[in-house]
């Protein structure tokens, strides 16, 4: 079974373009996916790629977010289907440093909201009623999958549930962390090692370091010993 792909051997090339290439955001699905089988297709790269080491995945995840992430932004806003290829792919990439930066840009205005995952204050009421009737037939739709409890913790996160207010302040907290946090292994101090302001990467200009030997190390251990360094002061 092909799962939708051209060859195994094709599905099984994962790239950042790749998947961006399945959801529709750039062309050449058709270099990967048969026609009109790219959803399977795609989920099919992301189980092929989920066993992977963590650094390969870290890797995909980030170039996807720095690569791709206000297309796949445009197109969440355009396609109200339950967790479509756009909402899995930001989902993958929700953790990056790319990804809290982008929130903060004009392109990311709305997305959190949207997404259900940093907060609801944006979201307004029409929008609310619109979406209860929605998310409580997805649940029904897509029972005992994990669309339906996406569903689910959406509809606690518009009715203000408690518990999921707890936990959206605190994945918010994490996921903007590493943009005023030490990205390098076990440190997380939010000044440099002479006490000024964090050092900026600034290839990807999203992630903050104390020194240039934590972004040294950090790439060392993530496989990125060939990846061009730099740093600057960050704003």
């Amino acid at each position: 079974m092909n799962c939708g792909g051209r060859s195994r051997e094709v599905l099984e090339n994962v790239s950042a373009d790749s998947l961006a290439k399945l959801a529709g955001v750039i062309d050449g699905a058709n270099e990967i996916a048969l026609e009109g089988h790219e959803l399977r297709a795609l989920i099919a790269q992301l189980n092929f790629l989920r066993p992977k080491p963590e650094a390969e995945q870290e890797k995909v995840f980030s170039e996807l977010a720095a690569k791709h992430l206000p297309a796949l932004a445009d197109q969440f806003r355009t396609d109200p289907s339950a967790l479509n290829p756009s909402m899995r792919l930001m989902n993958l990439a929700s953790h990056t440093p790319y990804f809290a930066r982008f929130l903060k840009t004009p392109g990311g205005q709305g997305i959190a909201a949207l997404h259900v995952k940093h907060g609801i204050a944006d979201v307004e009421q029409a929008d609310k009623t619109a979406l209860m009737p929605k998310l409580r037939s997805w649940i029904q739709v897509y029972r005992g999958q994990f669309a339906a409890e996406t569903s689910s913790r959406c509809i606690a996160s518009l009715t203000s549930d408690p518990t999921m207010r707890t936990y959206m302040t605190h994945f918010k907290a994490l996921s903007e962390g590493s943009l005023h946090k030490c990205g390098g292994t076990n440190c997380g101090r939010s000044t440099s090692t002479g006490g000024g302001q964090l050092l900026q990467c600034s290839r990807c200009k999203s992630a903050v370091y104390v020194s240039s030997l934590h972004l040294l190390l950090a790439k060392s251990i993530r496989g990125k010993r060939g990846v061009r360094t730099g740093l600057h002061v960050s704003r």
